[in-house]
């Protein structure tokens, strides 16, 4: 009779256990997926500055895959931002800002993308995020 109630016991004991290593492994999961989630967002924004940087139009064929992901398709906050850029006094006539050194024409329509002088940040809807074309 001891020898059962220490099995169960021990059967208990086991069965906590195995909840609580079930749950640091679910903890583990849920760290490493927003870790990565973080790091993916910053090799997409570093990619989409790059491409700002260096290219005057969006040509979807040299477009890294990761700033396709997070390109805007919201016509109106587009026509917004383009606006306000192309009001501001840092903006050259070949569209580069005098600020960042980025071609405006592309850097506007980059989700991750942020105003250098704060007319406008970045954009957060993550429905309107996920296409592989421009409306414009």
């Amino acid at each position: 009779m001891n020898s059962q109630r220490l099995s169960k016991k021990q059967q208990g004991e086991e069965q906590i256990l195995g909840s609580i290593k079930l749950l640091f492994i679910e903890w583990i999961l849920e760290v490493l997926r927003s870790v990565s989630i973080y790091f993916l967002n910053k090799k997409a924004r570093m990619e989409a500055n790059n491409y700002a940087i260096e290219n005057d139009s969006l040509d979807m064929r040299t477009v890294p895959p990761l700033v396709k992901r997070n390109i805007i398709h919201n016509q109106e906050i587009l026509d917004n931002r383009w606006n306000l850029c192309s009001s501001c006094e840092f903006l050259t006539e070949s569209n580069k800002c005098k600020k960042c050194g980025c071609f405006m024409k592309v850097k506007h329509k980059l989700a991750f993308a942020r105003c250098p002088i704060g007319k406008w940040e970045k954009y957060t809807d993550e429905k309107e995020l996920s296409g592989t074309y421009l409306t414009s």
